[in-house]
């Protein structure tokens, strides 16, 4: 008898955490991500956030080639292209972060710093690389409280431009 009672309760605990695991627990409820305006409001809190990073998907729309634009671009051109250290901007999607769509720059694949002193047209010391910046987003914890998802603010780093620097050692 006590074998037979042992059965039926590794049965009973075995279907109750297949039934948890696959994502069907017995009683689930249904969980909503805060509003956008909470969650602006709730990362307006720290100093140094990415709402100024934050973009629209497709609005910024990568250049066709990535090689070194060179000395192409004369005075008018914008700051990302007569920098030593060309850049432009992409889009940066995660879904579970908010703000989901961050602009960040990505260095064109230049072989040095350019250089206009040099009849190579490159620095041979410097190379180009990312400036990093830290901000504040809001990361989902996937953890439901009250039919909401929360979400911590956690620190990342986020490449804003391209500068000449020497060679890490």
């Amino acid at each position: 008898m006590e074998i037979s009672y042992k059965i039926f309760l590794v049965a009973i605990l075995s279907v109750l955490y297949t039934s948890h695991v696959q994502g069907n627990p017995v009683k689930r409820e249904a969980c909503q991500h805060p509003s956008q305006d909470d969650l602006r409001e709730m990362l307006s809190q720290y100093t140094n956030n990415a709402l100024s990073f934050a973009t629209t998907p497709g609005a910024n729309s990568q250049p066709a080639s990535k090689t070194c634009p060179g000395d192409d671009y004369g005075f008018g051109a914008p700051l990302e292209l007569r920098s030593n250290c060309p850049f432009f901007y992409v889009e940066d999607t995660d879904e579970e972060r908010y703000p989901s769509t961050l602009v960040q720059a990505e260095c064109y694949q230049c072989r040095n710093c350019l250089d206009d002193s040099r009849e190579s047209g490159y620095h041979v010391m410097y190379n180009c690389e990312k400036l990093m910046h830290k901000v504040w987003v809001l990361r989902n914890s996937n953890i439901c409280i009250g039919g909401i998802y929360q979400y911590n603010a956690v620190q990342v780093n986020i490449p804003i431009a391209c500068t000449c620097a020497r060679e890490r050692r």
